[in-house]
């Protein structure tokens, strides 16, 4: 019995069951009689030609599948099975079977198919309606991929888009097709895409598969995929069973992607910024403005409202500035990735200053409308930006910039946001529009008044009127969010370092180490050794069972600065591995139980050699205190707080042994007595490291110290100590033996009066104030290296290392001998200013001087390096570059008139010169500049 549709219609009550029935039965004898026309029509593309593939289906675009499928009348409601309109298009478009099958669908080109719904806004734009998604997620196997083998990556560097524009009124076979295009990541996404793929990949690995969320990612993300709520799947790493999940492109991203990105512009991204994911270009770009107060920031940037009030939208302008888009233009990355930027003031006890508020809500629609469905969800469905302002600890009132960082609500607070929004709902629904969800019942979020005043107000359902009112997110509940993010973002750093320290407590022997003054971390390096698969060369065994577990390095903060330690420290060992603080406030902050700083072994650091005396003689509780802002007494600090460690390693230049000019050695017996009031023993020597094989002539005062009650054989402490073991050394001529005062004080106003040289030679030992010193030369017969062997190629010079022609002039002045007469522009005094001359340029086949870190760029610098440009290597791996006969060919191989700076700030670039022509090695040699 066959039953039209016109008669179902007609029907008062609409169809019995057995007509239901027979609806199903014929509907089923339809698709198979379709099915077979379809499956023996003749294939109209080629499906191992991508072009041919694309050209057929590009007869999809604006139009409908019931115009290009002849005989298809209708597909299955899409409430009732997710994904018809896709497999109808597979099956009756492209004529292929539905499968599972984990190849490409199109796997002669490796390419994916995929349809995605747009829904059309009130604007009569259009968005993406859902999430696109790519491929479930095997938890179990996932873990043993990488993002270069991933089969994800695979399925994203291709992908045949069709997008159709979604009408809950129409059967899927009337869907107007509004886009068919070959689509795949752009290369300036690949970065955040991995980033994402790592962050949840991350979690499997550290089994918490089960608390993976939307709002851990930008692009990418673990969405939720199963027939019910209700499905688990196992996990690796953890027995909780996890939701199954799959990969998807979030909405945002395809909103901006299918629209073509029109009216937004991308991140300004210099060269060595490309391999940057979103958060981390991000960061880059806003550490040079840390410190800033938000006046201050929008100076720099330009921007000022004298006899206006500030602008609503000035962290979205200032943001835009920083980040070198136009304040017209859009983010291209933040479109993509839904984010909106948003200004956080945080006060001193870590609550922000003021709640997030949303839109007022509509009492009659918050009544009609579900949670899902409500504007509010839609709300805290919102990435953000969070540009986070922390309250001066000096100035109350005063918030100066601190960090920046990605925030999105989790999966799990939703459910107490729902809780919110159910509560006020009953309220309203029961008459009591007045009574709001208050902050103390709710740990996310509240409800209270935000209209101008009592008088702006919207009728509720009962016919009665109320204050406008609107959902805020509690100020505790942000701040307690913005600590979990940091926490989140240090967590690989903290995982890696505490598999590092049980690594060491399973050997039997871990010393943990803090690093103060740390620098980019060479202390760091030369502890724990390095290894780099790119540059075998430069690998380094650690020098035993050292682990870091604490750093300190403070830069300085609230202009755009060249200095740029803490973040090469951060970016070599991990977010979070360095406390970027003046370490005086972070040791106040300890001292008041504010934050922790774990116990350790070791403490290492290169401290600046200042004023170390004493201001006045303190009592025996107080202990010793000298100037502040020296950081000799932070040191002192830090071991004392810390319970005195065991080991001391420190770095100083050698004039310490010798300051001041009126005292000689007064300081350095200052800082011997207060270690000897802690119980430690004292070596120092004085190294030249270039006498020990190394391409530098860096002289350096080494102290070791150790606590011990174990008498020391000071004498014997010169040639067979801890830093002679190191540093082999033979003693020329005697030694010297005296005392320092014991008492710090005592040293500052009476050692080293009237003497003209230091009593400090460059080897000595110290225990409880005796004191034996002597002079010692380096043994060593190993091999030498020079600036040559460490410069890198050329081609990885930047354009900014490059001295112009011009110049060249100017720096052979600065370089050269002078003596010439000169006025004090203030006084009028004249006087004659001598120097004697330096290499110029600097010979690459010997240590180079001391290199400085002021020697960035190409300022004007007497001390700065400079070297030949060319092609030196050293003989492993070794390459020949060839020349022309009378071409004057600049380092970039295009006959560019510039220099090449060979050694700067911390960059190495391979240098050439006519005395440094190895076997294997080719010499360009040039009149130029360089470091």
């Amino acid at each position: 019995m066959y039953v039209s549709a016109a008669f179902r219609e007609r029907r008062v009550g609409g169809p019995s069951f057995e007509e239901r029935l027979f609806d199903r039965y014929n509907t089923a004898i339809e698709q198979a009689f379709l099915k077979v026309a379809v499956m023996g029509a003749i294939l109209e593309y080629d499906n191992s030609s991508i072009e041919s593939i694309l050209a057929y289906a590009k007869q999809l675009e604006g139009h409908t599948l019931r115009e290009e499928c002849p005989g298809l009348e209708h597909v299955d409601d899409p409430h009732r099975r997710r994904g018809s309109f896709g497999n109808a298009v597979e099956q009756y478009f492209f004529h292929y079977e539905i499968n599972s099958d984990p190849n490409a669908d199109f796997a002669e080109v490796s390419t994916e198919l995929k349809t995605t719904p747009l829904k059309q806004l009130k604007d009569g734009s259009l968005s993406a309606k859902e999430r696109l998604v790519i491929s479930m997620i095997n938890y179990m196997s996932v873990v043993d991929e990488t993002w270069e083998t991933s089969s994800l990556q695979k399925k994203l560097q291709r992908i045949l888009l069709i997008a159709y524009q979604y009408d809950k009124e129409l059967n899927p076979v009337d869907y107007l097709v509004r886009l068919v295009e070959l689509w795949g990541i752009p290369e300036e996404d690949v970065p955040t895409f991995k980033k994402d793929w790592d962050t949840v990949v991350s979690k499997i690995r550290r089994g918490k598969a089960h608390e993976l969320s939307g709002s851990d990612t930008l692009y990418l993300e673990a969405a939720t995929k199963a027939a019910n709520a209700s499905k688990r799947t196992e996990q690796p790493y953890s027995s909780v069973p996890a939701k199954p999940r799959a990969w998807a492109i979030k909405p945002s991203y395809m909103t901006t992607a299918l629209n073509g990105m029109i009216e937004v512009q991308a991140i300004r991204r210099d060269g060595k910024d490309r391999g940057l994911d979103l958060l981390s270009l991000v960061r880059r770009r806003f550490e040079p403005y840390i410190g800033l107060t938000e006046d201050e920031l929008a100076q720099v940037c330009g921007y000022s409202w004298e006899g206006s009030r500030k602008p609503k939208n000035l962290c979205a302008l200032i943001t835009k500035h920083i980040l070198g888009v136009d304040e017209d233009s859009r983010i291209a990355e933040f479109e993509k990735a839904g984010v909106k930027a948003k200004t956080m003031r945080i006060k001193r006890n870590g609550v922000l200053k003021e709640s997030i508020s949303f839109p007022t809500f509509d009492y009659c629609n918050l009544v009609a409308c579900e949670f899902d469905s409500s504007d509010f969800r839609s709300y805290l469905a919102q990435k953000y930006l969070f540009v986070v302002y922390r309250e001066d600890e000096r100035e109350k009132g005063v918030f100066r910039l601190a960090e920046v960082m990605f925030w999105q609500m989790p999966d799990a607070d939703l459910l107490e946001a729902r809780r919110c929004y159910e509560e006020m709902r009953r309220r309203v629904r029961e008459g009591h529009a007045e009574r709001s969800v208050r902050s103390t019942e709710n740990r996310c979020c509240h409800v209270r008044p935000h209209g101008r005043n009592k008088a702006d107000v919207l009728p509720t359902p009962y016919g009665s009127f109320e204050t406008k009112k609107c959902f805020w997110l509690n100020a505790s509940y942000i701040g307690a969010e913005i600590d979990r993010v940091k926490r989140d973002l240090r967590a690989p750093t903290n995982e890696a370092l505490e598999e590092r320290l049980e690594q060491g407590r399973m050997s039997g022997s871990v010393i943990r180490v803090a690093e103060l003054f740390a620098g980019v971390g060479g202390f760091r390096l030369g502890l724990e050794g390095y290894s780099n698969e790119d540059r075998p060369e430069f690998s380094m065994p650690a020098a035993g069972p050292f682990v870091t577990v604490w750093a300190n390095q403070w830069e300085p903060q609230g202009a755009p600065t060249r200095q740029f330690a803490a973040r090469c420290y951060e970016e070599r060992f991990g977010y979070g591995s360095v406390v970027n603080e003046d370490i005086h406030v972070v040791l106040d902050a300890y001292e008041a139980g504010k934050i922790d700083i774990p116990d350790v072994d070791m403490v290492v650091g290169g401290f600046p050699c200042q004023d170390y005396s004493v201001a006045k003689p303190l009592s025996q509780a107080s202990g010793i205190e000298g100037k502040k802002g020296v950081l000799w007494w932070e040191i002192y600090r830090f071991l004392r707080l810390k319970n005195t460690p065991r080991y001391v390693l420190l770095e100083n230049v050698d004039r310490l042994l010798k300051s001041p000019a009126s005292q000689r050695g007064r300081d350095f017996a200052i800082i011997l007595s207060c270690f000897a009031s802690l119980g430690y023993a004292v070596e120092w020597r004085v190294v030249n490291a270039a006498d020990y094989g190394f391409p530098q002539k860096r002289r350096r005062v080494y102290i070791y110290a150790e606590r011990t009650d174990e008498p020391w054989d000071l004498e014997g402490r010169l040639t067979s100590g801890v830093m002679a073991t190191a540093l082999p050394v033979r003693a020329v001529g005697g030694s010297e033996a005296f005392s320092v005062f014991a008492d710090p004080y005592e040293n500052t106003e009476r050692f080293g009066v009237d003497r003209k040289t230091s009593p400090f030679q460059n080897a000595g030992a110290m225990q409880g104030c005796k004191v034996v010193t002597a002079k010692v030369e380096a043994t060593y017969d190993g091999p030498r290296a020079v600036l040559g062997d460490v410069l890198v190629a050329s081609g990885e010079v930047p354009d900014e290392f490059y001295v112009d022609e011009e110049k060249l002039a100017k720096w052979r002045y600065f370089k050269g001998g002078k003596s010439e007469p000169r006025v004090n522009k203030k006084t009028g005094h004249e006087y004659r200013y001598a120097e004697g001359a330096m290499a110029f340029p600097d010979l690459v086949d010997a240590p180079a001087r001391t290199i400085l870190t002021s020697e960035g760029g190409c300022r004007f610098s007497k001390q700065a390096h400079r070297g030949r440009a060319g092609w030196a290597l050293p003989p492993s791996g070794a390459r020949r570059v060839g020349s022309v006969a009378g071409l004057s060919q600049g380092l970039d191989g295009h006959g560019h008139d510039r220099h090449q700076p060979c050694v700067l700030h911390g960059k190495r670039a391979r240098g050439g010169d006519p005395a440094f022509d190895r076997p294997g090695n080719r010499i360009e040699s040039r009149r130029c500049g360089g470091l």
